[in-house]
């Protein structure tokens, strides 16, 4: 009886506990945020006051509450929002414990979301709680988080796939459907590591397009071998690689430049053997529309990587037949991948138009391909003189049991 009557005590004193100890606004009036702000990273470091302001002391009196005296603030403006979450996160006391930067707010002002904002008072730009959120902020590495990598696509896109907001701006609309079919996008959903997402090539708070001399550092973040040859290439800095020259003149309004003239800029597809023939968008014939030694190039580049591929199908039919014999492979295997190596790498060696130097891999995968051969074929010889060998000791054998067995029928015959 007594530990019932202890439970109930201590029942009525938690319901006898004074209403104001909690902020009357989400006691009240505001229990949808109150939900919502316990779920978010701020749950234990603000309060509703200090970003609306206000009396927190004013149990259910909403002058009171809402008294601008007291620092009420209300619904904050859209224009207000960076410099009111900058009062914290570009604190250094208040962010060194999460050990977060504290230049967002600057790298915003830098961006082209912040300079509408802040120099043209364009308040229809992205502010922190587009991105973010409002009360429900999650940490950036909570995969449920709307800045999360994998979401960044649906962020980004309800701004950037909205056709009237865009068109304001004179942007297209369908930047985030066509990335999402490209080779990042798809690698992305599939969660591959390290898949580029919006953020990885415009930036996050310093969100801004990449300009012509910048998109190869910005690819280059990830493809270092590619952007290392191709600045050593006769494209890298030519003026007839901007592209604009002919196009615009022509009214086509083609805006490709860098990696982007041949790679489109959202929706990259994945680079192979049809990029070095025909003349669309993309390949080299829609630029090198003449024969000449660019044309050539091209077609040798095209030509040695047929060759090897054939040459390593070839290798593996071989070594599928010798397992399929009984031949021990190994190292004939080791000969394939190290051919598969080479043949990538001229992915990456094709942006130098180095034609000495793509030969030179081409005949390196080649090499390694007529090793694999040849070693499967000194195996399958020596599998040949094992048989031979056996199938004659065989016979040797079964001549001497019979000429031994014709000895022991004389032996008895004769006794």
């Amino acid at each position: 009886m007594r530990p019932l009557v202890s439970v109930l005590v201590l029942a009525l004193a938690t319901f006898a506990q004074d209403p104001s100890s909690e902020p009357s606004c989400v006691t009240h009036c505001h229990g949808e945020q109150k939900t919502s702000h316990a779920a978010s990273v701020h749950a234990q470091a603000l309060a509703c006051v200090d970003c609306h302001g206000g009396n927190p002391a004013a149990h259910r009196d909403k002058e009171k509450s809402h008294d601008p005296a007291a620092g009420y603030r209300g619904r904050i403006q859209r224009a207000k929002v960076p410099e009111l979450c900058a009062h914290c996160h570009a604190d250094p006391l208040r962010m060194n414990p999460f050990a977060l930067p504290t230049d967002q707010l600057a790298h915003y002002r830098a961006s082209v979301h912040g300079r509408a904002l802040f120099e043209k008072d364009d308040a229809n730009v992205a502010v922190c709680i587009d991105c973010h959120g409002t009360h429900e902020i999650l940490a950036a590495h909570d995969p449920r988080a709307a800045t999360a990598p994998a979401n960044l696509p649906d962020t980004c896109g309800r701004c950037h796939s909205d056709a009237e907001k865009m068109k304001h701006y004179g942007l297209p609309a369908d930047s985030v459907a066509r990335f999402l079919k490209s080779v990042h996008g798809q690698a992305l959903k599939a969660e591959r590591r390290g898949a580029p997402s919006c953020a990885g090539c415009h930036g996050s708070h310093g969100a801004t397009p990449p300009g012509v001399r910048e998109i190869v550092q910005v690819c280059g973040q990830c493809h270092v071998n590619t952007q290392e040859h191709y600045r050593r290439s006769p494209h890298f800095g030519a003026e007839d690689m901007q592209c604009r020259a002919c196009h615009e003149e022509k009214g086509a309004g083609y805006r490709g430049a860098g990696c982007t003239a041949c790679h489109n800029t959202h929706e990259t597809r994945v680079p192979g053997d049809w990029m070095y023939e025909g003349d669309d968008v993309g390949q080299c014939g829609h630029c090198h529309r003449e024969a000449d030694a660019s044309r050539e190039l091209a077609a040798a580049i095209l030509a040695g990587r047929q060759r090897l591929e054939d040459a390593m199908e070839e290798t593996r039919d071989e070594i599928r037949a010798a397992k399929a014999r009984g031949l021990f492979i190994d190292q004939e295997e080791i000969y394939l991948r190290e051919s598969k190596r080479a043949l990538v790498s001229v992915q990456p060696l094709a942006h130098s138009l180095d034609r000495a130097l793509i030969d030179r891999a081409l005949h390196d995968g080649l090499k390694r391909h007529d090793r694999a051969r040849e070693v499967i074929a000194k195996q399958a010889t020596r599998l040949r003189d094992r048989r031979i060998l056996v199938g004659a000791l065989t016979a040797i054998l079964l001549l001497l049991t019979g000429l031994l067995a014709a000895k022991l029928r004389a032996v008895r015959r004769l006794s």
